[in-house]
């Protein structure tokens, strides 16, 4: 449509479907994933959940790090996943002093696994499509910060289930990380709201509005009964 092709009528936006209740349900607890990670119970974990090149912008996460760190104390950063950026973010890690503060696992099969162990997700993409691994830890509960940027701002409700922060603003992150690591009672609301915004990119609705797509054409060439 920013193009000047075709008119608004002939297109509909129907979800990546997203299995929200079988990830509910392969997921273990809280617990069980930051033992397996070598977290303690009491920290603050902010989660980053892809591979690790420019356009997702870990680099921008670990850069908030170090103000993260100096208002919470306990505050951690677990990055899920592998790719060319591993050691360069860990280079900057260590040259900002937060070396123990930033956990990597390594390429793994099962995500879901290992998200459980956070307290909060954050997607800070320097572009994205829709941000399926936000769907992914929203229908597990935790509230989502990512940047506006692509369709990230179209699947975060800002101030409902997560916050939106500017793209390349390595402090607007680090503000809103603190805010959610020191005020219980926000990401707490914001959790509430995740699991119901989820469910409107899940597999059911997308399926739902893909049928809904076909009956219209159907209907539309008089094919229908």
């Amino acid at each position: 449509m920013q193009r000047g092709i075709g008119r608004a009528a002939q297109y509909a936006v129907v979800p990546s479907g997203v299995p929200t209740q079988a990830l509910r349900g392969a997921a273990p607890s809280r617990a069980a994933a930051r033992a397996r990670l070598g977290l303690s119970p009491g920290a603050y974990v902010v989660a980053g959940v892809g591979r690790f090149v420019a356009i997702k912008g870990f680099d921008l996460l670990v850069a908030a790090l170090p103000e993260l760190v100096a208002r919470v104390p306990d505050a951690h950063v677990l990055l899920i996943g592998d790719g060319v950026e591993r050691e360069p973010l860990q280079a900057q890690a260590a040259a900002l002093g937060v070396a123990g503060r930033l956990h990597v696992s390594g390429a793994v099969s099962d995500v879901i696994g290992l998200l459980p162990a956070a307290d909060v997700l954050a997607a800070p993409s320097r572009n994205e499509g829709m941000g399926r691994v936000l769907v992914e830890a929203m229908a597990l509960g935790l509230p989502v910060i990512g940047t506006r940027v692509g369709g990230i701002a179209d699947v975060i409700v800002d101030g409902a289930c997560g916050l939106v922060v500017p793209p390349e603003d390595p402090g607007a992150l680090a503000e809103v990380l603190v805010e959610l690591g020191l005020d219980v009672a926000r990401r707490t609301k914001l959790a509430e709201g995740a699991r119901p915004r989820a469910e409107a990119f899940s597999t059911t609705v997308a399926t739902g509005a893909m049928r809904t797509v076909y009956d219209a054409l159907v209907r539309s060439r008089r094919l229908g009964g």
